[in-house]
């Protein structure tokens, strides 16, 4: 297990910083996910459900910690190399500044997140989860670069480490563990029911896996409603003028 950890967290901590300046998002999007790819559909082939959840959290710090200091110190090529950040990253200003926007509103931010959920379920039981990981790639990837785009850009009196706690929520992490074990749930069911392969502790991981992963995205929801809007103050506090807020969000 400590070689598949280390198999899937190396190139994630490392690879963003070689891709960044090719300025391609397809590569910047797969490269780091390979290597995890591989180990992780080992561990589902062999029915090691805790093992593939595992290296899926372990990627994704990793990839989250190496792509937000890649992006603060270079948003500008962060945000033209990594898919659709700069598209969100201009969604997330404008609804700090104007409080209008997915972010802060359930009906239009609750359809999205139960489609790329389904997404996650449906591609990863047909793939072994090599699909939805490559998709959760692309999601971490423009989420962090929005984050190292705030941490660039924030009051420099406030530690950049604060201000990246604040511009990456709770319930966006709890989305990411909900889409985590969805998946996990999702390629281990899709290889008992395609590749006739077994499971440890039978279907109730599954279940379990599923269950908690359902529960993670309540939480995701529940604390984007309640707190969304507290967010937004404290995010308005940290860019001010400096993010063009005062022109109503525009950059």
């Amino acid at each position: 297990m400590i070689s598949a950890l280390l198999t899937a967290v190396i190139p994630a901590l490392v690879l963003p910083w070689a891709l960044l300046p090719l300025r391609w998002p397809p590569l910047f999007a797969l490269l780091p996910m390979a290597p995890l790819a591989w180990v992780y559909v080992r561990a589902v082939r062999e029915g090691r459900a805790r093992d593939a959840a595992l290296l899926a959290i372990a990627w994704a710090a990793a990839l989250t910690v190496s792509t937000v200091a890649l992006s603060a110190r270079s948003p500008q090529m962060a945000l033209q190399t990594i898919w659709h950040a700069a598209a969100f990253r201009d969604e997330m200003v404008g609804w700090i500044a104007t409080g209008r926007g997915p972010e802060g509103s359930l009906a239009l931010f609750l359809p999205r997140v139960l489609l790329e959920y389904a997404l996650v379920w449906i591609l990863s039981a047909v793939s072994l989860g090599v699909a939805a990981l490559l998709l959760g790639s692309l999601l971490l990837g423009y989420m962090n670069g929005y984050v190292g785009w705030v941490v660039a850009n924030a009051d420099p009196a406030v530690p950049s480490i604060t201000t990246a706690l604040v511009a990456w929520p709770p319930w966006s992490v709890a989305r990411v563990l909900s889409f985590i074990l969805a998946g996990t749930a999702a390629a281990l069911w899709g290889a008992g029911r395609f590749y006739g392969r077994r499971v440890e502790g039978g279907g109730g991981v599954i279940v379990r896996l599923a269950l908690f992963s359902a529960l993670l995205l309540a939480l995701d929801i529940g604390l984007k409603w309640w707190l969304a809007p507290i967010w937004r103050e404290w995010l308005h506090a940290l860019l001010g003028a400096s993010a063009g807020l005062e022109a109503g969000g525009s950059v």
